[in-house]
């Protein structure tokens, strides 16, 4: 006897040529299935199978088992997820990870909060690295730690031992680099005409706006300026800090011409909103990835490395890194110097070379 299983909660996807269809669970963020090859028949007929309905119900098991003790990893995690301030306000993309990282753990969830130790987060973090990836593995602790930190302060433990532990993937320093001047004049030539790729660049390049503001600025934020015409006023998102920079003349031309579908600025080519900030960067990813061999975009040139670009062209201008910092709407002058530290050490071997005696 073969029990059907409902399957809710699936998103279906196809990679940008079409020929292939990947298969997510929503809630989680998990893939069910990737790179399938048929239509949607065939798809419907694959899901039906023994594995991948094992598979869902595996993915589903949080609405199997709807509670836990107040004591156990389980209940820690609902009491954290549905009446925690904290995560609340945690930013949707963030919520998304912390809920894939404790889907991961179902099968602990029934450990007592007393027996969660150090090493035992230790021995899950190294197998989690293994199972899934590196940076996973550091998310998970990362959701984790940051539970625990409020359990602590609610007298839910009486210690964090995700505390200081050490994180497994090592990121690259040169990830999200600044972009040279011919992959920008490149990519908006290819991009001419697809607005919804060309509105994220251009606001990413000329004002420096995060991803995640991008996909959510609206027309009311683009504002007029009395010195530079126009501007842009906002509370970003990440920090709640309140942001103001100019719009440059190029910018200005380019979202004076755009119709305007909906309150957002950036919308996909049906004139609709993103669902989120995960689905632009996704279209802007592929359509990088889908000119690199094609046109001057290198790999590695990403919508986060034009905010990096803007940054460095106001540190060649003689902006500090608290102007700089400023600029991009962050607090610190660290986040300043960060983002600029490449525009340094160009200044300094300009400043080397002055030195050098003329022939």
């Amino acid at each position: 006897m073969v029990v059907k299983v409902r399957m809710d909660g699936l998103n279906v996807t196809k990679n940008r040529d079409g020929t292939k269809l990947y298969v997510y669970h929503r809630a989680s963020g998990e893939a069910l299935l990737r790179g399938f090859v048929g239509n949607r028949s065939d798809l419907e007929k694959r899901l039906g199978e023994p594995d991948m309905r094992a598979a869902y119900l595996r993915l589903q098991r949080r609405d199997l088992k709807q509670s836990y003790p107040a004591d156990t990893l389980g209940g820690l995690i609902q009491w954290f997820e549905n009446e925690c301030s904290k995560f609340s306000k945690l930013a949707e993309a963030t919520k998304k990870d912390y809920r894939a990282a404790f889907l991961y753990l179902q099968s602990e969830w029934d450990a007592p909060l007393d027996t969660i130790t150090q090493p035992a987060l230790y021995e899950t973090l190294d197998k989690c690295a293994k199972v899934k990836w590196p940076r996973f593995a550091d998310k998970m602790m990362a959701a984790l730690s940051s539970m625990f930190t409020q359990a602590v302060k609610r007298g839910k433990m009486t210690a964090n031992p995700a505390m200081g532990i050490d994180k497994i993937h090592t990121a690259d320093p040169n990830a999200n680099r600044e972009w040279a001047p011919e992959e920008w004049r490149d990519a908006i030539a290819r991009a001419a005409g697809n607005n919804e790729i060309m509105t994220p660049l251009m606001l990413a390049r000329h004002v420096g706006l995060r991803g995640q503001t991008i996909a959510k600025i609206q027309w009311k934020n683009y504002q007029p300026d009395a010195r530079f015409g126009k501007c842009f006023r906002h509370v970003a998102k990440k920090n709640k800090e309140n942001s103001w920079v100019p719009a440059p003349p190029e910018l200005q031309v380019y979202l004076d011409g755009l119709d305007r579908t909906s309150l957002n600025i950036a919308v996909r080519s049906d004139g609709t909103v993103w669902k989120s900030e995960k689905e632009m960067q996704t279209a802007v990813s592929h359509f990088l990835r889908g000119i690199e061999t094609t046109s001057a975009v290198e790999p590695g040139a990403t919508l986060h490395g034009l905010r990096v670009s803007f940054a460095a062209e106001l540190g060649r201008d003689g902006a500090s890194n608290g102007d700089v910092a400023a600029a991009l709407g962050d607090r610190s002058e660290r986040m300043g110097k960060h983002y600029t530290r490449h525009v340094e050490a160009e200044s300094k071997v300009i400043r080397a070379f002055g030195h050098r005696k003329k022939p």
